[in-house]
């Protein structure tokens, strides 16, 4: 088993099938057939199903293709940063990022970095917390923007500041429209929409069992979007509520621990790339600079 294997077989999971990997490593279709019964001899297992169209992964190939993107991942950023050796900053910063953090001064914040380094372009992966975890965890990605709560013991972390959860919607669902801010439990019998993940916090916060929600979903602009839809109250961040238009109520929630924070996180000792190095002490950096701004 090699590298070259490794990015033929890469490529035909990209491509879908077999012919079309061909032609995109410009190489005919009856040697990249026999590389890949070769790798999956030494292996001693099926990689894929061939279908009349295209190709099916096996469950040792899906797992098979994570490790190969891993490696390959690997061998490039190592190659790269060989090469940048008293050399200014450059390469693809491999970063994941979860919907709710897209905000304006995060994205100030990467914009900045890539002014400091204008030869460093930005590659973003999109998920849920979960999903860029794993991400990390497979050498996919370097580092990943994500929000409490998350296992931070697990990973390199930087924290911003915290952030209030707020309860959002059309002034119609709301008890108090002129509250300065209002408790989980008062909503109980209002249509609400949670975050997945959130789902624990916000149900301990009703005496006794929480209602049954109108939404449970895996992502905060789900949540914004039901919201804006006149569906019921979303409970989501401050910056994301912050996003919504002007015609929806936002109110904080006053509830103790019902809060939220940005964090950049990496796996310990799993920086591999001087690209996401930077970043990750970047990143405090420039917060700390620009504390208090929107």
């Amino acid at each position: 088993m090699n590298l070259k294997q490794m990015e033929y077989f890469v490529a035909i999971v990209n491509e879908g099938n077999i012919s079309a990997a061909a032609k995109s490593l410009h190489i005919s279709q009856p040697p990249l057939s026999a590389q890949m019964k070769l790798l999956e001899d030494e292996l001693g297992v099926v990689l894929f199903e061939r279908g009349s169209r295209s190709i099916f992964l096996t469950e040792a190939g899906k797992i098979f293709y994570e490790k190969a993107l891993h490696i390959l991942h690997l061998t490039t950023a190592v190659s790269d940063e060989l090469q940048q050796m008293g050399q200014g900053l450059k390469g693809p910063l491999h970063l994941g990022m979860i919907s709710s953090v897209q905000t304006p001064r995060l994205i100030r914040a990467l914009s900045s970095f890539v002014c400091l380094h204008p030869e460093v372009t930005l590659r973003i992966s999109e998920g849920n917390t979960y999903e860029l975890m794993d991400r990390l965890n497979s050498g996919l990605i370097e580092v990943a923007v994500v929000r409490t709560p998350l296992p931070a013991e697990s990973y390199q972390c930087h924290f911003l500041e915290e952030e209030p959860m707020m309860a959002v919607g059309k002034p119609e669902f709301f008890p108090d429209t002129a509250a300065a801010s209002i408790s989980v439990a008062s909503l109980a019998s209002c249509p609400l929409i949670v975050y997945r993940r959130w789902e624990p916090f916000i149900s301990h916060c009703f005496p006794g069992s929480a209602p049954d929600y109108l939404c449970i979903n895996d992502d905060a602009r789900t949540s914004m979007t039901w919201a804006q839809c006149g569906a019921g109250i979303s409970l989501v961040p401050a910056s994301m509520a912050n996003s919504g238009s002007p015609d929806l109520l936002k109110i904080p929630l006053s509830d103790k621990g019902v809060i939220s924070r940005i964090a950049l996180i990496a796996r310990k000792h799993g920086m591999v790339s001087r690209v996401s190095r930077e970043f990750f002490q970047f990143f405090p950096e420039y917060f700390a600079q620009n504390k208090g701004k929107n």
